[in-house]
């Protein structure tokens, strides 16, 4: 081994069977408390705000409509059935 290589570090995999559960009751108490919203949705005249990132990965059709967005904090209101 010359003086310039190291040797490697040991690498340690975290396994948690709760941690995606714990991250969505993080996100859901943050969405609660109005922290780091950045859009609104208009449901039947009802103001819910929430994460951008959250709705595109649930759903398609807020992905594709919030790709499109260039406001810093878009309102989207929900067409009636």
């Amino acid at each position: 081994m010359s003086t310039e290589e190291k040797p490697e570090a040991p690498m340690y995999v975290y396994e948690s069977t709760v941690h995606c559960a714990n991250i969505l009751l993080c996100l859901n108490e943050q969405r609660k408390q109005d922290v780091l919203c950045d859009v609104t949705v208009l449901v039947e005249g009802r103001e819910i705000r929430a994460h951008r990132a959250v709705l595109a990965a649930c759903s398609q059709y807020f992905s594709l409509l919030l790709r499109g967005q260039t406001e810093h904090e878009p309102v989207i209101n929900l067409p009636q059935k």
